[in-house]
């Protein structure tokens, strides 16, 4: 897989979650659902849930630039 930063070759490999206490999870909005204002961004903004119960996850990584790309899924 191409990173989308720089365009370099990742190297695909595993994420493990360890030393997480009970049930945690991690939330996705997007940038159009963070426009949302007063009433309307209260009552109607979609976030997303993403569980992090699986502990080991699919995941690629850029030695170039250093970062980690995380196939997670969603609790939906």
């Amino acid at each position: 897989m191409k990173c989308l930063n720089c365009g370099n070759e990742m190297q695909q490999g595993i994420v493990e979650g360890y030393g997480q206490g009970g049930h945690s999870c991690y939330e996705f909005t997007s940038d159009e659902e963070k426009k949302k204002k007063g009433l309307k961004g209260f009552f109607t903004k979609e976030i997303i849930s993403i569980s992090t119960d699986n502990m080991e996850h699919c995941a690629w990584y850029c030695s170039k630039c250093k970062k980690v790309l995380m196939w997670m899924d969603t609790d939906e």
